[in-house]
């Protein structure tokens, strides 16, 4: 009877370790975890792979839509959970935030990133003195960029507001003859690029990569001051959120892709027909090994 006693007390201890490892190693709640999208193939390839990584994993996922500027103070106040998209050439949205004490900074996503002022090969040649900025001070320059919407100024594409772009103020404060024009959204800065791209036409707007359309061949950026040529992308999290979900935290912790990953999901969503969460799904069946060395272990 002792022995059968023991034996029970043994089966029910070895059961109640075999559940507390499971535990540890499942997700904390059944409430969705809420991941940004900004409605920019880049950054929401990105969101979405740790989103359906997580799916994998058990956790439920909404894709919470915010304009790029917007997520910060979105993950302050907790209508965001996370993001893997706080792109630091603008660090000084990122430090306030984290200055909060209300949103915790979980390291690079593994995505170097580069934006500014771009110009097609096709510039140069009325451009002397490019990449440097001065070279926008010749007026043969900015005839070359003349369109009908614009002259006699120059046309200068600018990223979509909510980019917060300084261009408008360094055309205002260096008296650039250039006309500021903002896109409307991510794919029609895209549309642009391409098109500059594709006609060989002196172009100059901004630019941005990882990207299919544009690389070191086909042009070149400007330097400005204040230029850095590789940036990163930081994973961000709600603070308070973070310690309820340490599982979805440790694989935050562990996810990166590569510049590389990025332009080619984007050339598969643009162009493809893919949305973010079927190219992160594709990205996932041809690097298995990868993600799920993210997860937690069992």
């Amino acid at each position: 009877m002792r022995y059968k006693t023991a034996f029970t007390g043994l089966m029910l201890a070895a059961s109640l370790g075999a559940f507390t490892q499971e535990a540890k190693s499942a997700p904390e709640t059944r409430e969705p975890v809420k991941v940004l999208a900004i409605g920019s193939s880049d950054s929401d390839f990105i969101n979405a792979v740790y989103g359906e990584v997580i799916k994998e994993y058990g956790y439920r996922v909404k894709y919470i839509q915010s304009d790029s500027s917007a997520q910060f103070i979105a993950v302050e106040n907790g209508d965001i959970d996370i993001t893997l998209g706080a792109w630091q050439t603008v660090p000084d949205m990122t430090n306030a935030a984290l200055a909060t004490g209300k949103v915790k900074n979980f390291g690079p996503t593994g995505v170097k990133v580069v934006e500014g002022w771009w110009y097609t090969k096709e510039l140069e040649k009325f451009c002397p003195g490019l990449p440097d900025w001065t070279a926008f001070r010749n007026p043969d320059c900015i005839k070359a960029l003349e369109s009908a919407d614009t002259a006699p100024l120059g046309r200068y594409v600018d990223a979509p507001a909510d980019w917060m772009s300084d261009s408008a103020d360094f055309i205002k404060k260096e008296g650039l003859n250039l006309a500021n024009v903002n896109s409307g959204s991510a794919a029609a800065l895209v549309t642009e690029l391409k098109s500059a791209v594709d006609q060989k036409k002196p172009f100059l707007g901004w630019g941005y990569e990882p990207n299919w359309v544009i690389n070191s061949s086909l042009g070149g950026y400007v330097q400005r001051p204040g230029f850095r040529p590789d940036n990163e992308v930081l994973k961000l999290a709600n603070s308070a959120y973070a310690e309820k979900v340490p599982n979805a935290i440790h694989i935050l912790e562990k996810f990166t892709l590569s510049r590389e990953d990025v332009a080619a999901a984007m050339d598969r969503i643009d162009n493809g027909g893919l949305s973010p969460q079927d190219a992160a799904q594709e990205w996932m069946k041809s690097h298995e090994a990868v993600w799920k060395s993210w997860l937690p272990a069992e």
